[in-house]
């Protein structure tokens, strides 16, 4: 009885940061946090002392205009636009003189266009990009933004909505209860039941002995904003503000910032 000895055909693995290369770019600041979380499990380990559990709730205000077109794709499209015109141009000077009937280039326009319109379209710059509101959700239409509160405290005093997580809820249901507690029952859609992220810190000396904790893990939760009016709870904390991507530098420390900076999508 003849045999067939039947290979499979190897194949490479396929990365899946080669389809998101902003993920491949961040790898980074993801192994340099992975390093840190294992340093500060190792050492709370050493001292016996637990994790505090935190839920914390981004809320996302989603782009409402079509992002700006980046230089490099505006000065394609007017080098094309020269490009054809001269070949017009040239055509026209090739069949001048002959029985060629050729219809005269009567386009109007961008400028002419907008004049004909029956309304004015409005400034990509509005009156809150002018004034710098930053409670104002109508300012950097193009970026997203996101909510940040600002605890009644001295130090670290801005963050997102965050709170402690009780054992009779999930992960989840923490960030939803904080973010109501803390601005309002709004109108948002969570985008997952699991956590886009997490970051682990030590609490200084004094508070590891007061609550025999040694720090917290902030587990983040995305929710995409609807609509709704922030109703900010004053006893806990004192302002709020929508900030972009770019601008988290001026709200958390550098570690965090070069966290979020990784993980908020733009």
């Amino acid at each position: 009885m003849a045999t067939f000895n039947i290979q499979k055909k190897k194949t490479k693995s396929k990365s899946p940061f080669r389809k998101h290369p902003h993920i491949r770019d961040n790898r980074p600041i993801i192994q340099k946090q992975r390093r840190i979380n294992e340093e500060h499990e190792q050492i709370a380990q050493g001292m016996g002392l637990p994790w505090r559990i935190v839920g914390a709730s981004i809320l996302h205000r989603y782009p409402t205009l079509s992002p700006d077109i980046p230089k490099w794709e505006a000065d394609f499209v007017d080098m094309r636009n020269k490009i054809d015109n001269k070949n017009r141009q040239a055509f026209k000077d090739k069949t001048k003189g002959t029985d060629l009937d050729i219809i005269p280039d009567e386009n109007p326009s961008f400028d002419e266009i907008v004049a004909t319109l029956p309304f004015k379209p409005a400034s990509r710059i509005t009156p809150a990009d002018e004034a710098d509101d930053r409670r104002s959700m109508d300012r950097k239409m193009a970026q997203s933004l996101y909510l940040v509160v600002k605890r009644n405290r001295e130090n670290n005093m801005w963050q997102f909505p965050q709170g402690k997580w009780l054992e009779n809820e999930t992960l989840r249901e923490t960030a939803e209860r904080i973010n109501n507690r803390s601005v309002g029952n709004l109108n948002r859609w969570f985008i997952s039941n699991a956590p886009m992220g997490h970051y682990c810190y030590a609490y200084p000396k004094e508070l590891q002995q007061q609550r025999k904790q040694y720090g917290a893990k902030v587990f983040f939760y995305r929710s995409q904003y609807l609509d709704g009016d922030i109703k900010l709870e004053t006893r806990l904390y004192t302002d709020y503000a929508w900030i972009a991507r770019s601008e988290v530098g001026e709200y958390f420390d550098p570690d965090m910032a070069e966290y979020l900076d990784a993980l908020l999508p733009n």
